[in-house]
């Protein structure tokens, strides 16, 4: 295998970038950091303030997200409006005027508010690992055109001040209102850790308590048509300590499935009424009207069709629904809710085992919802919407700091590194928003797209990673990613642990764990041995390697080689009293594995794909020129050759193998990382080849 030599080979090549990195890492806002609330039960996360990604995979990607994707995203939405619409509802509020009818006024849909505030709460995620005064005079800038279009009592989204102010809470189904709190909530809050300044966390408070006084038991029985609200309150709850965000999180979540109203009721199903069709609307227009009145039948889009305890199978708008599981594990940490954690595995199991494409990527589209469709129904002209990638990380996350299982983290590992960024360019300024695993003419990201929810959503996403590395409960650590970086746990009051990670993972799958402490103490050390060491892309069995023998991964502990089986929970333990100074190499062997899909799975028999450890591979046009990649086999005897090119595509292992055309002829091929496809010319892709001549 023709890789990077040791840890520190990958980023050695690109010097240049690791000396500006360390630029990018100074942090100049030094606010305390809040005491969150803890959870109950499972595990709590190592924030990422906590958790110093320079260098390796991760480190490039946030100097790239700092210097070129926050200012383009930014400026993108001052371009669409999106900005000014908070403007045109002050100046409504001060005037006592709407813009119904003043092209001047409000500009776009009921969720654009809803754009800006992940945007910044993307920035200030960034702006916790950066020296960026720009950046945080602009954050503070639009917090101010933002708090000025707030209400007195509490309201703030601006569509409905400036437009309609008649109309506010009247379509829950469609207008996205909720959906808009939640994300100002999340960006409040993120604000509030950067700065200690509580600004926009009053103006969520006064925001959410006015939702309070209208939704709950005992006043309004309602839903938002989006969820999104239920993860942010979790978040609310946690950093204000106010016990009522919590219980308005479960009575939205408690409500889903039930008929709305006055009271708590049974919801009953019922068939599809084709709206009546009124004279003179063309085929164009009748189809609009059905499409909309479809949005309103409760048929699971919404995951509103039943209550989700009640629910055993995934269905419905796939984005929705990760949340939406995001937030079921959440109330299972935070609140005695048993019953949800059980619930949600159920739903976890039909995802992993009969509705996730081979990318981590969710949603087919099969119903026009953006979402789930039958099991084994997975074409490859998918869906996978890219804010369908980001909603299964957050699901996936929460489900590992619930339970405490390495079966999640082999799921969020793979849907990070596969479909969660291939929904942004290497450049960092432009996108996609479905994210398909096959194109025969190919495809090219786009600066912006109109509907800005995946843009907007990358904007947030990427600062976060270092979120998903670490977990702690008492006296036990859980290391469930592996990059180079530095984490900083605090295991005690007075005993904080330092993990510095050296490793040019995942192009290679050896990684140095040095630890500095306070003090020694004794605690348990458990690390992650992905699936993909013991054979197995994910947990289930939806998709397999070939079944060829894989080596072992080995763990060393300052120079003593120790015992690898793994807990019931996927994680070496190791229990000891840990000094600074102690060292551990994880060895993770890495090999190119051909992956097959489950014979229900139709579209891919006899169709093979690769994976070299957690990334998955496709071929693109412009490596294999005249070769028809959807009439090219891979035969299982071809030998696999890999090359890591620190040129090319930001830096890439490359699979270099033969395959046989449509007359029989080999012909080389070279694979490339899926995510990194559409990064340049425009030419056809596709993840599953043929393993016997078509």
């Amino acid at each position: 295998m023709n890789k990077p030599s040791s840890p520190s080979r990958a980023s050695e090549t690109c010097i240049a970038s690791v000396l500006i990195l360390a630029l990018f890492f100074v942090v100049t806002i030094q606010a305390k950091e809040p005491q969150l609330k803890p959870p109950l039960h499972g595990f709590d996360e190592v924030g990422h303030q906590n958790v110093d990604l320079r260098g390796g995979f991760w480190g490039p990607r946030f100097y790239i997200h700092q210097r070129t994707t926050i200012p383009h995203v930014l400026k993108k939405l001052e371009e669409h409006n999106h900005i000014s619409n908070f403007d045109a509802a002050a100046k409504a509020l001060k005037s006592g005027e709407t813009h119904k009818t003043d092209p001047s006024g409000i500009v776009g849909h009921s969720a654009f508010d809803s754009d800006v505030h992940k945007t910044l709460e993307g920035a200030c995620y960034t702006l916790g690992h950066c020296d960026n005064p720009d950046l945080q005079k602009r954050v503070d800038d639009i917090l101010d055109r933002i708090l000025a279009a707030q209400d007195d009592n509490g309201y703030l989204i601006s569509y409905f001040t400036a437009k309609e102010p008649d109309r506010k809470f009247v379509d829950m189904r469609t207008n996205h209102e909720l959906y808009n709190a939640g994300h100002f909530f999340e960006f409040a809050v993120e604000h509030y850790r950067l700065t200690g300044s509580t600004k926009a966390l009053d103006a969520a408070k006064k925001f959410a308590d006015h939702i309070d006084n209208t939704f709950g038991i005992g006043k309004r029985y309602e839903v938002c048509g989006h969820q999104e609200i239920e993860l942010a309150l979790i978040k609310l709850y946690r950093i204000t300590g106010e016990k009522r965000y919590l219980d308005l999180c479960r009575f939205f979540i408690d409500e889903r499935g039930h008929a709305h109203g006055t009271e708590r009721k049974p919801f009953i199903p019922g068939p599809f009424v084709q709206p009546k069709r009124e004279e003179g609307l063309t085929d164009e227009q009748y189809k609009k009207v059905v499409w909309r009145s479809k949005l309103y039948w409760r048929n699971g889009r919404m995951q509103d069709h039943k209550p989700l305890l009640e629910q055993t199978e995934a269905v419905g708008h796939a984005v929705r629904a990760g949340y939406t599981y995001a937030a079921m594990a959440d109330l299972a940490r935070f609140s005695d809710t048993p019953e949800y954690a059980k619930a949600v595995r159920v739903l976890w199991e039909d995802v992993v085992n009969r509705k996730i494409y081979l990318t981590g990527g969710l949603g087919t589209n099969q119903n026009d919802d953006e979402g789930f469709g039958d099991p084994y129904l997975l074409p490859n002209k998918s869906y996978c919407e890219s804010c369908a990638g980001i909603a299964n990380v957050f699901w996936q996350q929460r489900m590992n700091l619930m339970d405490g299982d390495a079966k999640y983290a082999d799921v969020m590992e793979l849907t990070l590194f596969n479909s969660a960024i291939s929904g942004m360019s290497i450049s960092g300024n432009r996108f996609f928003y479905q994210n398909p695993l096959e194109s025969k003419d190919g495809a090219e990201r786009s600066s912006w797209i109109g509907l800005a929810c995946c843009p907007t959503n990358m904007a947030r996403f990427t600062p976060q990673v270092g979120n998903l590395f670490y977990a702690k409960k008492n006296d036990k650590i859980l290391v469930n990613l592996y990059g180079s970086g530095t984490g900083a746990i605090q295991l005690t009051a007075k005993n904080k642990v330092s993990i510095q990670q050296e490793t040019s993972y995942p192009w290679e799958g050896l990684v140095n764990l040095t630890f500095t402490m306070d003090q020694p103490a004794e605690f348990e050390l458990c690390l992650r041995i992905p699936s993909w060491v013991s054979g197995k892309p994910i947990p289930g069995d939806l998709y397999k390697f070939s079944g060829e023998g894989l080596p072992l991964a080995t763990v060393v502990v300052n120079g003593e080689l120790i015992e690898t089986a793994q807990d019931k929970n996927g994680y070496v333990n190791i229990r000891r009293t840990w000094k600074t100074g102690d060292m551990i190499v994880l060895n993770l062997p890495l090999s190119v594995n051909r992956v097959y899909a489950h014979d229900n799975l139709e579209e891919n028999k006899g169709k093979v794909s690769l994976m070299c450890g957690p990334i998955v591979y496709c071929f693109e046009g412009v490596d294999n020129p005249d070769v028809d990649l959807f009439n090219v086999s891979l035969p299982n005897d071809v030998n696999m050759i890999t090359e890591y090119r620190p040129d090319l595509l930001g830096g890439v292992t490359l699979i270099k193998t033969t395959g046989i055309d449509a007359d029989g002829k080999p012909v080389p091929l070279i694979a490339i990382p899926y995510y990194a496809w559409a990064n340049r010319e425009k030419s056809p892709m596709n993840i599953w080849l043929h393993e016997k001549k078509n």
